[in-house]
């Protein structure tokens, strides 16, 4: 990626610690009588020795370790072997959690991660739909917790967009509660097939709830830039900096087979932690060089010739591959797109006079500092 996103270009590596979670979100496909897991090519717990994992200290600069899941705190003993394994290298630890078992870490454990990443999709009502009842609760309970417990570092609450949520209510409800840093999501688009299935009506929720909802959002952060206050919207800020900086980006911006890769847990390496359907790349052995998967994977064309491709990386190398909306479906989701990336490049002239009026300053848009797994591109 070019200079105006990250501030090197460190790798990412998720580390997918167990296929098994704790909770069945009804975006996941899981309930009572099915677990979509169970469809994976991976096995359900690991069966590699996690002590391989030191072969990631052969990277150069010192990677960014991301544990995952299912839900990865459901093998803490494994998580701490593995931190274990990398310490003293230099590698940033990230976890992504769905946040219930947040309690069990130790305390060394918790000022060692770097950022934590935890599922939530706004107030409690849209919570609790989505991924059971009571999980809002319990979810604030232990991130309040894991603060006083002295977690210093980047708190993320990362959501689930799906079929009736509302963006703008969501997000600010998140913010406004005064514990996390960042705000990020992902859509529920180009998952599956055919195309909208599990939608009521995609086109007018993004017509007439989410694009709205997204202008609204960039009026309250342009509303907030004026008070000198710099709102933790993970797409904006990602989006603003590479315009402030005249960044372009070269590969798609989670970095996804080119920087980014995946260990499953049967120890094969994989373009991206939800694609199960990518082939192996490599295999964690004794002698594995993680360099050796670098830059492997590409986007297909439809990406390439697009007129933003330089902004936008191509969203998502899994929908680009897999194409399960087919290519109507895919640049539906891309009006999304589009709509974001123009809002951004109107809020630059505001964002740049803040900057030179001294409410703000450049290096408050300077967000993500290394990929920590965040979605710059929803």
């Amino acid at each position: 990626m070019a200079s105006g996103t990250y501030e090197e270009e460190r790798a990412l590596w998720f580390v997918t610690l167990t296929q098994t979670c704790n909770l069945k979100c009804i975006y996941c496909g899981s309930d009572d009588t099915f677990d979509v897991e169970d469809l994976s090519p991976h096995p359900r717990e690991l069966t590699y020795d996690i002590e391989r994992l030191e072969r990631l200290r052969r990277e150069t600069p010192p990677p960014v370790v991301c544990f995952y899941g299912g839900e990865p705190l459901i093998r803490l003993p494994l998580m701490r072997r593995a931190m274990d394994a990398l310490r003293g290298s230099g590698v940033t630890f990230v976890l992504q959690t769905n946040g219930l078992l947040l309690h069990t870490m130790d305390d060394d454990m918790v000022t060692t991660l770097d950022a934590v990443l935890v599922s939530i999709d706004g107030d409690e009502h849209e919570t609790d739909r989505n991924r059971g009842d009571g999980t809002y609760a319990k979810v604030i309970r232990e991130i309040t917790l894991l603060r006083q417990r002295g977690f210093r570092g980047d708190l993320i609450a990362r959501m689930t967009v799906s079929d009736g949520h509302q963006i703008e209510p969501a997000v600010s409800h998140l913010l406004g509660l005064g514990l996390f840093d960042h705000v990020h999501w992902q859509l529920d688009v180009l998952w599956d097939s055919p195309m909208f299935a599990r939608w009521e009506d995609f086109l007018g929720w993004r017509n007439t709830s989410y694009n709205p909802g997204i202008t609204a959002l960039a009026q309250k952060f342009r509303e907030a830039l004026d008070r000198g206050v710099v709102l933790g919207i993970a797409p904006f800020l990602g989006l603003l900096w590479s315009l402030l900086t005249r960044g372009r980006v070269d590969h798609i911006r989670c970095s996804a087979g080119f920087k980014a890769f995946n260990i499953t847990t049967g120890g094969q390496v994989t373009a991206c932690p939800i694609a199960p359907e990518f082939k192996s790349l490599a295999e964690v052995t004794p002698d594995f060089e993680p360099s050796s998967v670098h830059r492997s994977v590409s986007l297909d064309p439809k990406c390439l010739s697009c007129d933003i491709l330089n902004m936008c990386g191509g969203r998502c190398l899994y929908a680009n591959k897999t194409d399960w909306w087919g290519e109507e479906g895919f640049q539906e989701v891309c009006q999304t797109v589009r709509h974001i990336i123009k809002l951004m490049e109107d809020l630059l002239p505001h964002v740049q006079r803040a900057i030179a009026s001294g409410r703000v300053t450049l290096e408050q848009f300077h967000y993500p500092r290394y990929n920590n797994s965040i979605e710059v591109i929803p």
